[in-house]
């Protein structure tokens, strides 16, 4: 019973922490500030940054997280431009309206234009 409630206690803290907190620096690392909708959220918040890592012909591109968290990109040819840089997952992308929708397992990001255009 010792370790319940404690345990509890933690996971009610955490769900009730209404955004995840900021990565220090997220912003000085550069790239451009673009909306994302992360875990499955339904709503889209303008708080994730995408950089170029890699410039060129082959480059690669960075999604970062408020949270610290983030994920590698590579161009490809799909409606977003990108796909999945590392293979820790599936993308999709598709036009909604005058937004473009990169979606990767549970995080979704979007931006008015393709990037770089």
């Amino acid at each position: 019973m010792r370790f319940v409630l404690p345990t509890l206690a933690i996971g009610l803290l955490a769900a009730c922490s209404p955004e995840p907190e900021a990565a220090p620096g997220i912003a000085e690392q550069g790239g451009i500030a673009i909306e994302c909708a992360l875990d499955g959220s339904d709503e889209f918040v303008r708080q994730c940054r995408l950089s170029e890592e890699i410039p060129g012909a082959n480059a690669e591109f960075v999604v970062r997280h408020p949270d610290g968290g983030f994920r590698r990109l590579a161009l490809s040819e799909s409606p977003a431009g990108f796909d999945v840089g590392d293979g820790a997952g599936e993308a999709s992308s598709e036009r909604q309206g005058d937004w473009v929708v990169l979606t990767i397992e549970n995080d979704r990001y979007r931006w008015k234009e393709p990037v770089g255009e």
